[in-house]
């Protein structure tokens, strides 16, 4: 009976241990396939995170066919431009490129050697790339330096409307106004001052019509877009300064009784034929510059190091040199569904390989208004740098916004604002008029747009001076320039009270 219960006992120990071991195998058998699980996840996750950062631009061909002068002389300025230029780089794209190569590499120690090298020779972003709508918002809501770019992959869909609106639908959509006017580049032209001319929407249909071959490369400019479709991303919408401002408005906010009205940000259609060139230029009124492809694509162009001196050097050396600018110049392959931001007074230039259809705007930002206006004064300065002249709904847009922004804007904001203040020389107190120099009263004038007579002498620039003071501002410019001194002045005044500059948040 003693052996029958130790037998027991022993098998009863046997089965435990047994049991132990089976669960303890069974533990572990669970533990290495969630890691394996957690490793496959890992590797997709850094598969798709390599895949959505790593930039694939398209090959395009600039050996095409020019036969008259005009198409000649921008023929050779594109293979010049060529020559400066490379696809742009981001910190991001580089680190996708070498961790794709270091999974290949099974030796940690060849590994470790190459990151260690590599880590300390990543570029600088040549452009900021975008993700999705809220990186595009938070983008805005600061001051940026390179162009901001949205590619559409395959896990990234497009941050405009889904449409299906091309160049067939946009030469549906005039058709019923075949006389209508219509600004043109014409690059067969040998004169650039007058390659853009004035044509009918019954040279534009002909021209895109299917079958059709146009003599040249024709760049259709600025056609409005009354379609009723609106293009431009939200994020830009709400970060433009106007719709701040207009939401500061006490309107009523039911449907029953409300006196609001919308107001759509204008978006211009860039319609170009293959083969197409824009030569080097900043867009007007120094504000932010939006742009989406529809269809076809664009190479666009731009200085790697953009300042107000880059600018200068634009105006010295004119729209068709591309030499000697600092760091060269970056190139992005633009398809349909991308966007591109550039920052105010940002030099670019273009090239469309492909038939192209673009939409496109303009628009202000707390983030930017300070280099909104010193790139409003480099216009006035240097007005060959850009291909549109300053008109006066620039000046009017920029005076509202100026008179009314102090409730959306930062301290810093407002600082970057008032540094402008010796770009626009203020209107001086009648009692000091006589201790002014004669420099310094002529641009005083030229700031008021006093005609100054040649050779004036300073008694008589005084006297100009005098007439012009005590009169109201009638001008857009006159109404733009009491705005931007007003503002000034008060953030001046709030300074000195507050005893500091510090940032704030806004109101």
């Amino acid at each position: 009976m003693a052996t029958s219960d130790h037998d027991a006992s022993s098998y009863s120990q046997t089965s435990s241990g047994l049991s132990k071991g089976v669960n303890k195998r069974r533990r572990w058998t669970t533990e290495e396939r969630d890691r394996k699980v957690r490793t496959k996840q890992r590797a997709k996750e850094l598969e798709d995170s390599i895949r959505d950062t790593t930039i694939d631009w398209g090959s395009y061909d600039i050996d095409f066919l020019a036969s008259s002068p005009g198409e000649r002389e921008l023929h050779d300025f594109l293979q010049r431009l060529e020559r400066v230029s490379t696809f742009a780089e981001t910190r991001a794209d580089t680190t996708a490129r070498l961790l794709s190569s270091l999974r290949q590499n099974p030796n940690k120690l060849d590994i470790l050697m190459t990151v260690r090298s590599e880590l300390s020779n990543l570029p600088q972003d040549d452009v900021y790339l975008l993700t999705d709508a809220r990186s595009l918002g938070e983008a805005l809501s600061k001051p940026f330096q390179v162009p901001l770019l949205h590619r559409v992959t395959a896990s990234h869909s497009s941050l405009a409307p889904a449409t299906n609106f091309g160049i067939q639908e946009l030469l549906e959509h005039l058709a019923g106004d075949k006389e209508a006017s219509i600004s043109v580049y014409d690059y067969s032209v040998p004169d650039p001052a007058e390659r853009t001319r004035q044509t009918t929407v019954h040279e534009f249909l002909s021209c895109f019509r299917l079958g059709n071959t146009c003599r040249t490369a024709l760049n259709f400019l600025d056609i409005e877009n009354r379609t009723k479709i609106q293009f431009c991303p939200s994020p830009i919408i709400l970060q433009d300064i106007t719709t701040k401002l207009d939401a500061l408005i006490q309107h009523d906010k039911g449907k029953t009784g409300s006196e609001w009205r919308a107001e759509r940000p204008k978006e211009f259609f860039l319609a170009a034929k293959r083969n197409s060139i824009s030569t080097i230029h900043i867009d007007t009124g120094g504000a932010v510059t939006w742009v989406l492809i529809l269809e076809g694509r664009k190479i666009w162009y731009f200085p790697r190091h953009v300042s107000s001196r880059t600018v200068r050097w634009l105006a010295l050396v004119g729209s068709q040199t591309p030499e000697d600018y600092e760091g060269g110049w970056v190139k992005v392959e633009l398809r349909p569904g991308d966007l591109l931001v550039m920052p105010p007074s940002f030099p670019h230039a273009v090239f469309t390989p492909d038939d192209c259809l673009a939409v496109g705007g303009q628009f202000y930002t707390t983030g930017h208004l300070g280099h909104s206006t010193e790139g409003l004064r480099l216009q006035e300065d240097y007005s060959d740098i850009s291909s549109e002249e300053l008109n006066d709904s620039v000046y009017s847009t920029l005076a509202r916004i100026l008179n009314t922004c102090s409730p959306v804007m930062t301290s810093l904001e407002k600082s970057q604002v008032a540094s402008s203040q010796s770009l626009f020389p203020g209107r001086p107190s009648p009692a000091t008029y006589d201790e002014h120099s004669k420099e310094s009263l002529t641009n005083v004038l030229k700031s008021l747009g006093v005609a100054i007579p040649s050779k004036a002498k300073k008694h008589e620039l005084l006297e100009l001076l005098k007439q012009n003071s005590t009169r109201e501002a009638c001008t857009p410019r006159e109404k733009f320039l009491d705005a931007f001194w007003k503002l000034c002045d008060e953030f001046m005044a709030d300074g000195a009270s507050a005893g500091d500059c510090s940032d704030s948040s806004p109101v």
